[in-house]
């Protein structure tokens, strides 16, 4: 008889040394593969990095505070405001700064605001100072100074169908310069931008611009711990902060791309960029709301009213001037057509409906009673 079972054991002994080898050989011919990882580098908790430049946003915004001021002398019946003289500050042209290191600063308000809507603020200023040289008290109908009925301390130059043209001009430069600038000049292109030649107090030329979008938000270096001088959106981040925690979002990001940008850490960058695009442009829209909310809450005080009505106008305008929005153009006027065009007469319902169409589009419903 044959020893089949013999047979078989060589068989079976020559398969597994045969595995055994090629098993041996696969696990000695394998590379491991690596883990990927990032550039490491720290992320300051200030805005404090070498070669950072945003003093032209710095002057813009000191030349809107001129602006706002000078418009705000109207708010006396009687002081008639000079056209020629907005203008001339919006231009910046023929010395009309106080500070008269704005005049001479090179820098001017007109040129960094969206282009198609430049005419638009020159007759913004038209129209404030043909209002300005009314001696009536402002109503329904007639253009003048109009008094707040529950703090007479507060009065504001208005139109016939109630529109403040200060708030206006004022909240929409803020959407039209500093928010365009920032979301379509700077942010938006960032990935074109040269990050490797250095130029002395400048950085990069991607470094200079993320620090000019950051300049255009109006905060210290060392926000939110510091909110002292904080203006405009700035001001705004600082307000809605308690129910939104708008600070620290907008900070930490605006940080951590600022230091991803110096360590060529694209990845980092273009996260923590989409998170400052996304924010700001919620503060925006919260604003719209804030500002709502408060002319609810002043519906029979004329003044307040239609002061607070006029911030959230300019403010809903603003949403535009942003080419990635979430809100549509079809829906900004939905959302100015609720309001209607004469503030006198606003109701609750039309507030609601305005603020209830914005806090859907921006899933700001847990937060739409924010004051």
């Amino acid at each position: 008889m044959k020893n089949i079972y013999s047979k078989s054991t060589k068989i079976f002994t020559l398969i597994l040394a045969v595995s055994i080898i090629s098993s041996c050989k696969k696990k000695e011919d394998e590379v491991p593969t690596p883990t990927p990882t990032g550039p490491t580098y720290s992320v300051p908790t200030t805005y404090n990095f070498i070669n950072v430049n945003y003093s032209g946003q710095t002057t813009r915004i000191s030349m809107l505070d001129e602006i706002s001021l000078y418009m705000s002398t109207a708010n006396t019946t009687g002081t008639a405001l000079d056209a020629q003289k907005l203008k001339d500050m919006y231009a910046n042209t023929n010395n009309q700064f106080t500070d008269g290191a704005l005049n001479t600063s090179g820098k001017q308000l007109k040129n960094k605001t969206f282009v198609l809507d430049q005419p638009l603020f020159d007759a913004y200023f038209d129209t404030i100072a043909m209002q300005s040289t009314s001696l009536m008290v402002g109503t329904n109908g007639t253009a003048g100074v109009v008094v707040s009925t529950t703090d007479p301390s507060k009065k504001y130059l208005q139109g016939p169908n109630g529109i403040e043209y200060a708030q206006i001009i004022k909240k929409g430069l803020m959407g039209a310069a500093f928010y365009y600038q920032a979301m379509d000049t700077y942010l938006a292109n960032l990935s074109s931008d040269d990050n490797t030649t250095v130029v002395t107090g400048d950085g990069t030329a991607m470094e200079h611009h993320f620090d000019e979008a950051f300049g255009y938000f109006g905060v210290p270096i060392d926000f939110p711990s510091n909110i002292t001088g904080i203006k405009y959106w700035g001001d705004y981040c600082n307000k809605l902060n308690t129910q939104m925690g708008t600070n620290a979002t907008m900070m930490n990001a605006c940080l951590a791309a600022r230091a991803a940008i110096s360590n060529s850490d694209y990845a980092t960058r273009d996260a923590k960029v989409a998170i400052v695009r996304t924010q700001w442009e919620k503060i925006v829209a919260a604003s719209v709301i804030y500002e709502l909310n408060r002319a609810k809450t002043n519906i029979t005080d004329d003044a307040l009213r239609n002061h607070y009505i006029s911030e959230a106008i300019g403010f809903i305008m603003s949403l535009k001037y942003n080419s990635q929005k979430t809100i549509t153009n079809t829906q900004i006027t939905q959302a100015l057509n609720y309001i209607g065009y004469n503030i006198y007469n606003v109701s609750i319902t039309n507030i609601d409906n305005a603020r209830a169409l914005i806090s859907s589009i921006y899933g700001l419903d847990s937060v739409k009673d924010i004051l």
